[in-house]
């Protein structure tokens, strides 16, 4: 049996990134009040879209590259011009503890970094806007790799932003935790 895996193309109404007024308006059953409206958004047990993105190789990868290997996947939406991305970053990259005086910081994401390091998870950042908030593009990806240079993280551009308005991302950077099967097992439109 050859099992949907669910696209980018989203027709409104009642598929997840679209408005809605009640939960019944959505195939997930999920309506939320945003910042500016009530949205259809991912929960928890919902597949992952197929997202296809250029890395910081010039590569079109696939999301669904790094299902059915056994690990978890961390995926964090962001942008460059967010400072706790940078920070994030940092912390990944160079284990650069700065981040852990951060009021958002939890002393037990410091396993994470272990995880990624090990090669027990992968950590994926996907940008969708580069410093003057246009969107993310080759260069966008280039630029942050030179700054972060981690060989452990792909890096993924959003550039016609699907992803932004699948999770509609509250607040950067905002991290999703996926099983093997692209599954979402932790929803969070803004933090860790």
């Amino acid at each position: 049996i050859e099992k949907k895996i669910p696209d980018m193309n989203i027709i409104c109404p009642g598929e997840i990134g679209c408005e809605c007024e009640n939960n019944f308006e959505c195939e997930n059953n999920n309506c939320e009040k945003l910042p500016r409206n009530m949205y259809c958004i991912p929960k928890d047990g919902d597949s992952f879209p197929n997202f296809k993105a250029v890395d910081q190789y010039g590569e079109i990868v696939s999301i669904y590259d790094f299902s059915k290997q056994g690990k978890y996947i961390l995926l964090e939406m962001g942008a460059t011009w967010c400072s706790p991305c940078h920070l994030l970053a940092n912390w990944l990259t160079y284990n650069d503890q700065e981040i852990s005086n951060k009021r958002f910081w939890k002393d037990e994401y410091q396993l994470i970094y272990d995880l990624v390091h090990n090669d027990e998870i992968y950590f994926i950042t996907i940008l969708y806007e580069d410093d003057d908030k246009n969107n993310a593009t080759y260069d966008t990806l280039y630029d942050w790799f030179s700054m972060y240079p981690d060989e452990k993280i792909p890096i993924l551009a959003d550039s016609e932003k699907f992803l932004h308005k699948w999770i509609k991302p509250t607040g950067l950077p905002a991290i999703l935790l996926l099983d093997e099967d692209l599954k979402i097992q932790t929803f969070s439109s803004r933090g860790m």
